[in-house]
């Protein structure tokens, strides 16, 4: 529909709307692109829920669901209407544009920008329009599909058809296209040593056809090659876990369960079990993985039993192969969508399970607007759906620990892993008893012990996987004349020190580097000098994976290794990459940030190091000893994974705190009574449900106030609701991409309370940015 100076794009929600406002404009629609819905009612209906649930736009959680490819109307063409001809009209411009149409037939905007120049093309179209000279063409603007691309299909022949000539390479050829049957792609082709005049000849000679079909995602460039159907044989627990799954799948309305079971208990086959009971029922899967760098592992996995009938959905993919398969995925052409929090929103039909792995997650959460939790659209998908829900977990999170213990989770335990394998062995390394190496300013990166233990591993030819959550050379770079930090200019933080390969040890280098802020983006050439004072001494501090990397390579100069963190995972196929060539021995090191104890399986790998288990702890956040506890767990069932026994070292200068101990001794269900005693006591999550209010602007005194007036506009509902409010007060992180942050904390043991507090602050003439259920209080 017109809209100013452009066309944009909608969507119809509901064929009866409210009656529009007094002074509304109407417009009417210059076309329609759908003969048939184009997303079902359950799916949309679902959206609406979530936008006013999160206090959205209905449009920005369309945006978040469906690949901006498919929302796009092409170029908007004119055409010159039946009454134009003989008409002219009394502006010059317009007469001048009219003509243009008239001879050619109709053009597109650019087109005639080109040819009259864009001064008044656009007032002059729109007058045109207006007086029914020049119309718009509804098929012109037929919204983009996923894109095509060329493939090549064989003719009925034989390869000794004498028009192939004496070419063997061209009679080759023809014979793969034959014994395939199928029609294959350029890239492909070109494997069998299919060039472009090969084929052409063939095409030319009629031995081959070309046809344009929908461009499929090459999941081997995502993913890697996909190996044999390693099924196994279940033992009782899986066994009872998957006849349980199975049981619910038949029936008319699902469940929601929990799988409970310790890293390594095969709680993966249990997916895949359950995934094949449903497309037997023909029902469809959904399988979520927190990080996109898990997802290969498990696309592998899930290609391997069921073949092409898979579509892979992650922010890693281009727009085109988004837009593919997520058309794979709504047409029901797929039996399953792997990926991370976004493919929750995959418009799959017939949805009959939902499959939440690493449950725990905080990645599931989204960080910004539309701030939704997948785990509970997936809640709601499910019920609306009737598929069975599984969340997997061998730390389940305190809101899920509590729902199983009351019966709103159905708890299915793998409480061993498969066969004689037993779990990693756990040491605590106490730092304190550690002396720092020279340049380390007191700061221990490896242990005595830690260094014993890598070496034996890799004396044996195993593979250690080292976990320091921290990427960059330092968290920060210090002037040791000064105390300035180089804190970025758009942020509260300092910048963290990135140091090419190969830079001096132990010296910062003017130019060698670069000085990032991790939030904002901003980066600066690391200075020769401090640029507050001049002082020449400038020191990196604490560590982060690039330094890792430089240490471990002089401790183990002859070891090879990989390096996994968030910057290798957003190069194109660099996480599925770094992780293959782990996986396949190229690297007998796996060095990285959380990212490496996510989910992975790699039977060789027997010792893993915990650089530094207290990094969370610090944190102002209620959520702090869960994380610890979770990431050690979850890091220590990456090792011991296959017929050799595993052993972890957590490095802690806080070896008696309850996470450490609960980690160190892999007791989830000790853990989580204490915790939630002192949830329970505090009313924090899962007691209480929390909504995180933030007001930012470029002026702080200005931000600052408008979070007083948020506050004042709740002071008669808190008093009549008990609703309780924190703060205002600046935000941990107080400044941010240049804006000052202030935040409030609403808390309720009454969701519909925190709601009617956020509609009541969405509706200030400067709501703030409101945040359900939050997962980072920073």
């Amino acid at each position: 529909m017109p809209f100013g100076n452009r066309l944009l794009t909608g969507l119809v929600a509901e064929h009866d709307p409210p009656q529009a406002p007094e002074g509304t404009l109407e417009r009417e629609l210059v076309a329609v692109f759908d003969d048939e819905p184009f997303l079902p009612a359950s799916y949309l209906a679902v959206l609406l829920r979530a936008a006013a649930y999160y206090f959205v736009a209905p449009g920005e959680m369309l945006r978040a669901a469906v690949p901006g490819r498919l929302l796009a109307a092409a170029e908007t063409r004119y055409a010159p209407a039946t009454a134009a001809v003989g008409a002219v009209p009394a502006d010059p411009r317009q007469a001048e544009i009219l003509e243009a149409l008239l001879m050619s037939g109709g053009a597109r905007v650019s087109e005639l920008a080109r040819e009259l120049g864009p001064k008044g093309l656009g007032t002059g179209l729109r007058a045109l329009v207006s007086a029914g000279l020049a119309r718009i063409p509804s098929e012109s603007l037929k919204a983009r599909t996923a894109p095509l691309t060329r493939v090549w299909v064989a003719r009925p022949g034989t390869p000794l058809d004498a028009r192939l000539g004496r070419s063997p390479k061209r009679r080759a050829l023809y014979a793969h296209l034959l014994a395939l049957g199928r029609p294959a792609g350029s890239q492909e082709l070109r494997a069998a040593g299919g060039t472009a005049a090969l084929l052409d000849a063939l095409v030319k000679d009629g031995f081959a056809a070309t046809i344009e079909e929908e461009r499929r995602t090459d999941l081997r460039l995502h993913a890697g090659t996909p190996g044999a159907d390693a099924r196994i044989t279940p033992n009782q627990a899986q066994a009872s876990a998957i006849q349980a799954l199975r049981a619910e799948l038949a029936q008319p309305g699902g469940k929601s369960f929990l799988l409970d079971g310790v890293t390594g208990s095969g709680k993966t086959e249990v997916y895949l079990a359950a995934l094949e009971a449903a497309t037997a029922l023909g029902k469809r899967g959904l399988l979520l993985v927190p990080e996109i760098a898990l997802a290969p592992a498990l696309v592998r996995r899930v290609v391997a039993r069921f073949g092409d009938r898979v579509a892979l959905l992650h922010s890693g993919l281009s727009d085109g192969e988004r837009a593919a398969e997520w058309e794979r995925a709504r047409r029901g052409e797929v039996d399953a969508v792997v990926g991370p929090r976004s493919a929750v929103l995959a418009p799959l039909p017939h949805l009959g399970l939902i499959v939440v792995d690493e449950a725990h997650d905080a990645a599931y959460k989204q960080a910004e607007s539309p701030r939704y939790d997948a785990r509970d659209v997936a809640r709601v998908r499910g019920k609306d759906s009737g598929a069975v829900l599984l969340f997997g977990s061998a730390t389940p999170s305190m809101e899920h620990e509590r729902q199983a213990r009351e019966g709103r989770l159905v708890r299915l335990a793998l409480p061993a892993r498969p066969g004689s394998r037993e779990r990693a062995t756990v040491e605590v390394v106490d730092l304190r008893k550690e002396k720092a190496l020279p340049g380390d300013h007191g700061r221990v990166l490896f242990a005595e012990r830690t260094r014993g233990i890598l070496r034996e591993t890799f004396a044996r030819g195993e593979q250690a996987i080292l976990l320091l959550n921290r990427r960059g050379f330092s968290p920060s770079l210090l002037c040791r004349a000064c105390g300035e930090d180089f804190r970025c200019r758009n942020c509260s933080v300092a910048r963290t020190y990135h140091r090419p390969r190969g830079g001096a040890a132990g010296a910062v280098v003017g130019g060698d580097g670069w000085l990032v802020c991790h939030y904002c983006g901003d980066r600066i050439r690391t200075p020769a000098v401090c640029t507050a004072c001049a002082g020449k001494v400038l020191m990196p501090i604490g560590f982060g994976t690039e330094r890792l990397a430089e240490r471990f390579e002089e401790l183990f100069p002859e070891v090879r290794y990989a390096v996994l963190d968030r910057d290798a995972a957003r190069r194109r196929g660099g996480a599925a990459g770094v992780l293959a060539d782990f996986e396949e021995g190229r690297a007998q090191a796996l060095l990285g940030t959380q990212m490496v104890a996510k989910g992975h399986d790699f039977p060789n790998a027997t010792a893993l190091a915990v650089l530094d288990a207290d990094a969370l702890l610090s944190f102002p956040d209620f959520r702090a000893a869960e994380r610890t506890f979770q990431l050690v767990t979850q890091a220590a069932g990456r090792v011991g994974r296959g017929d050799k026994p595993g052993l972890v070292a957590v490095q802690t200068s806080r070896p008696d705190h309850e996470a450490i101990r609960a980690a160190v001794a892999q007791d989830h269900q000790a853990f989580a009574e204490a915790e939630l005693r002192f949830r329970r006591a505090f009313r924090y999550p899962p007691y209480a449900h929390l909504l995180l209010a933030l007001w930012t602007g470029a002026d702080a005194a200005a931000a600052e106030r408008e979070a007083r007036e948020g506050t004042a506009a709740l002071e008669a509902m808190r008093a009549a609701s008990g609703l309780r409010v924190l703060g205002p007060a600046p935000a941990p992180l107080e400044r941010l991409k240049g804006l000052w942050r202030f935040q409030l904390l609403l808390k309720s043991d009454v969701r519909e309370t925190l709601a009617e507090a956020g509609r009541l602050l969405a509706a200030l003439p400067r709501p703030p940015k409101l945040d359900v259920d939050p997962q980072n209080l920073l």
